[in-house]
Order: structure tokens, then sequence, then C-alpha cells
């Protein structure tokens, strides 16, 4: 059954991201973001926001980083249908049986290079929130500047899942928050500065509209 479901999701996730695709060009959006800005930089978002800030990035090329396992093949799937690039690994350094070394090194590669990437810094699997270190070096190995990103909708449906995720509702209102750039020096502590990111996201993710959520059990 499992088998079943995943063959399932990754033979539909082109037809989500042509969903996404429609539902993008009915939100009336406050503010954009202008990605020639943050050109070479790196993109913190959180996982539940993901669908979000994917559509603000549709069809530029941004690079994005997804498991290596089977959960990864429906995010490339996806991704790819929404005009991104994907590197398979993880952003967990020090963890090579899950991708971590060779992710982190796949993304020094390309910010070097002058192409911008895209982190859900709780992922792949959470705590909710909670910024993983990997993007902390990522951004002391490059010298890259980290640019944390929240889209707000105000209307959404927000599924209970870990990361609860936000499904934004057609012809919704959104606003998209941008935090200052967070630079990482080598002599800079990670563990300060992934909680500094980690303040800074939950602040921005705090600023939020009225809530108007229809809340969905995972299924």
């Amino acid at each position: 059954m499992k088998w079943l479901r995943y063959k399932l999701s990754v033979f539909l996730a082109p037809l989500v991201a042509f969903l996404i695709r429609l539902i993008h060009k009915t939100i009336r959006w406050d503010k954009r973001i202008d990605y020639e800005l943050y050109r070479g930089k790196i993109i913190a978002l959180l996982h539940g926001n993901a669908l979000g800030i994917a559509m603000l990035g549709i069809d530029r090329g941004i690079y994005a980083l997804v498991s290596r396992f089977r959960d990864g093949d429906i995010a490339e799937r996806f991704l790819l249908s929404l005009g991104y690039r994907v590197v398979r690994g993880s952003s967990e350094e020090g963890k090579p049986q899950k991708g971590g070394s060779i992710g982190l090194l796949r993304l020094v590669k390309v910010l070097r290079e002058g192409n911008t990437v895209a982190i859900t810094v709780d992922g792949p699997k959470g705590p909710y929130g909670k910024v993983k270190a990997g993007v902390i070096l990522l951004a002391q190995k490059t010298g890259v500047p980290i640019i944390p990103v929240y889209v707000d909708f105000e209307w959404y449906i927000r599924l209970k899942t870990w990361d609860r995720l936000i499904i934004p509702i057609p012809f919704s209102r959104a606003k998209v928050r941008i935090g200052n750039p967070l630079w990482v020096l080598p002599e800079d502590s990670i563990e300060a500065k992934r909680e500094e990111l980690e303040e800074v996201l939950s602040s921005l993710s705090l600023g939020r509209f009225s809530e108007r959520a229809l809340e969905l059990k995972e299924s």
C-alpha cells in the first residue's frame, strides 16, 4: 500500500504543481520579492510555508535542496514542474548516510557560481520552526548571506502535520515579509547564528493577518 501511495504521489506531483501555478495567478500580492536583489544568496524558509515561497519563485531557476530518499522523488518532480532546479541531499552536515556532506558541497558549488538557493531550514522532518545548523554552515563556508522570508496569506488551509503546512486559498491576499540579511563570519558561533535565524523566522511568521484558517487533520 505504501508503495502504491508513493507511486501515485510521484505521478500526481506535476498536477499539483500545475494547480499551484493556477492559484498563484489569483493571489492578490501586497508585496512581491524581487529575486534579482537576492541573486546568489540563500533564501531561508520554514517547511510549512514552502508553498507560498514556491509561488514566488516560479520559473526563476532557483536551486532547492531535497532529500535523496523516496519523499525527495516527489518533491523533485513537483519543484521541476514549477521551474526550479534541484540538488539531492541533506543540509545536515556530518551525516553522510543522509547525503549531508554531499548536499552541502553541491550547494557550495551552486552558490559560488552565482545561483540562488532556497532551503527549508526546519526540514525535512522538523520539529516545527527548529532551524538546523546546515544552512548556517553553508553561509559560513560560502560567505553568502541568508535572507529569511515568510509569505503570509489572509485565507488558507492549514494541515495538522508536523510542519503545519499552509495551503493558500485562491483569491487570498498575501504579504511577503523579508528579514535583514544574516551574515555568518568564520569566527561566528554556529549555534548563536542558528538561534538568531530561528528567532527572526519566528518573528516574521507571527506578523500575520487575523486568523482565518481552515484546519484539516493529517490523513
